[in-house]
């Protein structure tokens, strides 16, 4: 009989321990993982025409970007941004098909408070598909179609 009580005395003290709710990882000590990247997302309207402008970035650091071009009635170009950040300023290299072709050029933003402005200058074409800046200290930010923060969509 005995035997029986200490059984069940040790199956009710196993039930009472089984029955606690755990509703975090943190009450297990397990630690929640944090998303070292950051993604902001940027967008210039201006009548028909539309530029957007996506940042993956770590830290300081770009990793990715994605950058295009929707000018009403001209052909639409879509591509990456590989770069960095300098200060307020990103300077990267933008790769785009158009027109049936892949195109690299160089390209440069200023941020200012919360939107970018891209910048613009007298370029140099090295007749492999690559344009580059011919001085950066002649580039001319864009005033007129500031491009600002908006809410990034799900891919």
């Amino acid at each position: 009989m005995k035997k029986i009580v200490s059984l069940g005395f040790l199956g009710l003290l196993l039930l009472m321990g089984c029955k606690k709710e755990v509703n975090s990882l943190e009450e297990l000590n397990i630690p929640v993982p944090v998303n070292p990247f950051s993604e902001m997302c940027y967008q210039g309207i201006q009548e028909k025409d539309t530029i957007s402008l996506t940042l993956i970035s770590k830290g300081n650091q770009l990793q990715y970007g994605k950058l295009s071009y929707h000018y009403f009635e001209k052909d639409r170009n879509e591509g990456t941004l590989v770069g960095a950040f300098h200060g307020d300023t990103l300077v990267g290299k933008y790769s785009f098909h158009s027109e049936g072709a892949l195109s690299v050029r160089e390209v440069i933003f200023l941020k200012q408070g919360t939107s970018y402005r891209e910048g613009f200058g007298p370029v140099v074409d090295d007749h492999k598909g690559t344009l580059t800046f011919k001085d950066r200290k002649a580039i001319a930010f864009n005033s007129a179609l500031p491009l600002v923060e908006v809410p990034c969509k799900e891919q």
